[in-house]
């Protein structure tokens, strides 16, 4: 048995957010604030103590707490989740409250929903019209009907309008009251800021897979049946570990750090404390007791015999002693630390190896002893539950890369299932994984499910979850294993970029930095991720980009030859009648074969629409740019970045004194005018030093012009990038004065 999906509705950013889950282990991946780590929080809110607040509900919900006055159909916000599970037969009578009915296919689902809910809607209106009332009493006296309350209070008026949203005042309403203060609770969402633990709670309902669709999306007038006993149902189906992101690991020692004698200390109280301890130890113990209570009493005699001459103990008192008592638990705790072995070093005179404290270690090796023992914990503390435990426990890891190297992340997720494999009950354990790390990705496409950032129309941010299992499954094997490998030997950021640039070359990706700094510095605060793919590769990446829905530059070569075939020789892109030989021109964007054709290309043939992701896909080539050279003038675009660089910036590459970029034409050649001097250039070109190219560029103080067509898509791209990341305003406004907690 195991969680086969979770449906997360009204939860900060997850506004509606499925989730697939892999058996085994998923990983999330995702941009920062892309709701990663919301998605393993509200299991904490539902399944431990920590409680909601106002702000765990979604940005939409903020206006109809505002406006809701019990008028008309009005409905006050929950946040749900709906977990979906795969039972197998060993495991069918734990389920047996969740089975909808005799129709049910034991092949498919089971499902229950958890609802934060509010517990009577009338009386939680009713409770913050008295707190309405006792805070208007000073100004309008006593009110003590709610209906009165509720007509002369300023509360939401019943046109939805929120609170403190006047109609246009006219002349016959002015006046020159001053202005008052604004009492609290201006609303609903003011008063439940401070009392929403105590008119919501969680309800527990059963789910009907035949009563949902393909989306897990309940249908039209489905309404799922209440449980009784609900949270005693979801104990008994599963258990919830999480293991949080910020672990205090540091050098130096203060009050937060955390070190491993005291997670060991943990592990032993909580797992291995309820073993039977050997003999010899329990021997060990007494004989080190019988010695410390003679020496507790030897030098304690002095200050005893003191309070005997002070009058205590009296006759009826009883007699002080001091004695030790020991137990494996405190000696853990207090008197026994971790320490290292300093491999290479010669033992002392006793033979024993040369040790280290704990706080000597590397923070990569702490980090990693740390999951290790706090996932031992958690699975034996979910295997020694009393009774029948519940078949699926979920372990939630966040962003367990921190300050491990890239070959121990490589290996993270698989040594994590070889670990529990090496006792007993690991089959109905799932990892739940957040990270930042490419070298935890590329171990298994089947298992990410990317979360990409979606504003919608009233500038709310959502988050639409991208179960890469089914790309895998839809997607060519050579285009996955490309991938795949692709991922694994670069470092790929693709997961975890706010947009992603192609580009051609190596030039190309040494210099798009610099050339952002330049000409469009607001891009530097964005997370992009460029790659470097070729323009015979790029193409491969279509798919990928389009399914997870990312914001994507491409930075392409006209790479013109002589027509009519394919195979033609280079030639300059002035050609008549010269093709392009580059795939990604031909066959993804704008699909145009002819040079002329794509230099005539205007914006909307060079863009792709990412449909309801939000997301969208332009490339930029070179584009046709005029060139003077001694009163000559003439229109041309080049075939490569580097002869649209050359052109766009031709008195600074001819300049005898000017930096040497390789590019620099014979003065006899210079004579006989432009058409010969973008022939020479575009032969040099083919087989000068690139890369010596890019880094003299990289050097000079000289002023430069960046090719137009890179100009132009950076401009695209800051654009779509200002849209994502516009924030809706519902948190910035001035919160009224509201009452403090009397002591």
């Amino acid at each position: 048995m195991y969680l086969h999906s979770f449906v997360v509705r009204n939860f900060r950013r997850l506004k509606r957010a499925r989730v697939d889950l892999d058996e085994t282990t998923t990983v999330f991946v995702g941009a920062n604030n892309s709701g990663k780590t919301s998605a393993m929080h509200v299991f904490q809110c539902f399944t431990k103590s920590t409680h909601f607040s106002m702000y765990d509900f979604a940005a939409e919900c903020w206006q109809p707490f505002r406006a809701y006055n019990q008028s008309g159909d009005q409905q006050l916000p929950t946040i749900t989740l709906d977990l979906w599970f795969r039972v197998d037969d060993q495991n069918l009578h734990r389920a047996v409250d969740l089975i909808p009915g005799l129709s049910w296919d034991p092949a498919g689902l089971v499902g229950m929903r958890l609802s934060y809910e509010p517990r009577d809607p009338k009386e939680l209106y009713d409770a913050y019209l008295a707190e309405r009332e006792v805070a208007a009493e000073p100004q309008t006296g006593h009110i003590s009907d709610p209906a009165v309350a509720a007509e002369q209070l300023d509360l939401p008026p019943a046109d939805g309008r929120p609170a403190g949203v006047e109609q246009p005042a006219t002349k016959a309403d002015a006046g020159d009251e001053p202005d008052s203060v604004e009492q609290w609770p201006r609303d609903v969402f003011d008063f439940l800021t401070k009392s929403l633990t105590s008119h919501y709670h969680v309800a527990y309902y059963k789910l009907d897979e035949n009563s949902v669709d393909a989306d897990l999306e309940p249908l039209p007038d489905y309404r799922p049946l209440r449980l009784a006993k609900g949270s005693d149902v979801l104990k008994s189906l599963l258990a919830v570990d999480l293991l949080g992101a910020q672990r205090y690991f540091s050098d130096e020692g203060g009050a937060r750090d955390e070190d491993l004698s005291k997670t060991l200390s943990r592990y032993y109280k909580r797992n291995l404390e309820p073993m039977e301890p050997a003999p010899g130890a329990l021997k060990a113990l007494a004989d080190s007791e019988v010695q410390l209570n003679e020496h507790l009493e030897a030098t304690f005699a002095g200050t005893l015999e003191r309070l005997r001459k002070l009058g205590y103990p009296g006759i009826a008192d009883p007699e002080l002693k001091i004695r030790a008592e020991l137990s494996t638990e405190v000696l853990l705790n207090h008197a026994a630390r971790v320490h290292y072995a300093v491999p290479g070093v010669a033992a002392d005179s006793n033979g024993d190896a040369i040790m280290l404290p704990d706080r000597y270690n590397g923070l990569g090796l702490k980090n990693l002893i740390y999951i290790v023992i706090e996932v031992l914990a958690a699975h034996h503390h979910w295997q020694a539950i009393d009774g029948d435990r519940p078949p699926v426990h979920l372990i939630m890891i966040e962003e367990p890369e921190s300050h491990l190297h890239a070959q121990l992340q490589q290996v993270f997720v698989r040594q994590l299932r070889e670990i529990l494999s090496e006792g007993k009950g690991a089959e109905g354990t799932q990892f739940l994984l957040t990270t930042h790390s490419s070298h935890i990705v590329y171990e298994d496409f089947s298992a990410i499910r990317y979360f990409a950032r979606v504003p919608d129309k009233n500038s709310y941010h959502h988050s639409d979850i991208k179960d890469l299992s089914v790309f895998a499954d839809k997607t060519r094997s050579e285009v996955r294993e490309f991938l795949r490998k692709y991922i694994k030997l670069t470092h790929c950021d693709l997961f975890f970029a706010d947009a992603v640039i192609l580009v051609e070359g190596n030039v190309e990706r040494l210099l798009l930095p610099l050339m952002i700094k330049k000409f469009r510095p607001e891009l530097e605060a964005s997370h992009l991720s460029i790659l470097e793919v070729g323009g015979a590769f790029a193409h491969k990446f279509k798919e990928l980009i389009e399914f997870l829905g990312l914001r994507c530059l491409i930075i392409s070569d006209l790479d013109s030859i002589k027509g009519p075939k394919l195979n033609g020789e280079h030639c300059l892109a002035n050609v008549d009648d010269a093709l392009t030989g580059n795939p990604v021109l031909r066959d993804w964007l704008p699909k145009i074969q002819r040079v002329d054709e794509l230099l005539a290309a205007g914006p909307d043939k060079k863009e792709s629409d990412g449909g309801p992701a939000g997301a969208a896909v332009r490339v930029a080539y070179q584009t046709a740019t005029t060139v003077e050279w001694n009163g000559e003038t003439t229109q041309i675009a080049g075939r490569t970045f580097e002869e649209a660089f050359a052109f766009e910036n031709l008195a600074l590459t001819q300049a005898d004194d000017g930096p040497d970029f390789d590019l620099r034409v014979d003065d006899h050649i210079r004579a006989k005018g432009l058409q010969n001097i973008f022939k020479d250039i575009h032969d040099t070109v083919r087989t000068f030093d690139k890369t010596r190219f890019a880094l003299t560029l990289m050097e000079t103080d000289a002023a430069w012009t960046c090719p137009q067509y890179i100009r132009d898509g950076l401009d695209w791209l800051e654009t779509g990038l200002r849209k994502l990341d516009t924030e809706p305003t519902v948190a910035g406004e001035v919160a009224p004065d509201e009452p403090t907690d009397q002591e």
